[in-house]
């Protein structure tokens, strides 16, 4: 399971944000630019793996929102995994086995960050924990949150989904 996260050189937005971008190899060793995941606004988390089961409540909550008509085609949901741990051989076959394995449960593809490569910047991530980030289409954070959410974290994450989706809270 040679999976790494390459940081590539930042793209700068007219009103001088800046679009976070990686390269990324999935599980099936392809790589995928994430700029091209930012068409929609996006709620990307990065976990490590003792991190994984922290903000289960709030991918059950996303889950959930997704069964409503319509919301899963406006929002994309992005999975990473900071497994720089496991970067020798043999562990990353069975990092590749086990992520294969959770994918096929969980229905989203899981990119995999062997070298730590979101921990530096622009990303900045925290190698321990998870961390739930949302983005805009553009690829511009707007929304950042660190370990586990609380019920009014979760309320602020779907309150700026909302905002991102429709331009205003609905609800």
């Amino acid at each position: 399971m040679v999976v790494g996260l390459l940081l590539s050189a930042p793209l700068a937005r007219a009103d001088g944000g800046v679009v976070l971008d990686a390269t990324v190899e999935n599980s099936s060793g392809s790589f995928t630019k994430l700029s091209t995941l930012w068409q929609k606004p996006t709620v990307l988390f990065y976990e490590d793996r003792d991190s994984t089961g922290l903000n289960q409540h709030v991918k059950d909550a996303l889950t959930e929102r997704a069964r409503q008509p319509g919301i899963a085609d406006q929002v994309s949901v992005v999975a990473v995994a900071n497994v720089s741990a496991w970067d020798w051989f043999p562990a990353r076959n069975f990092v590749l086995a086990a992520v294969k394995d959770i994918e096929k449960k969980v229905n989203v593809p899981v990119y995999l960050d062997f070298k730590g490569s979101m921990t530096a910047a622009p990303w900045n991530l925290p190698s321990k924990s998870s961390t739930v980030l949302v983005l805009d289409a553009a690829g511009k954070a707007v929304w950042r949150a660190q370990g586990k959410l609380s019920k009014e974290k979760i309320d602020e994450l779907f309150a700026e989904l909302e905002r991102l989706v429709h331009g205003r809270v609905t609800h």
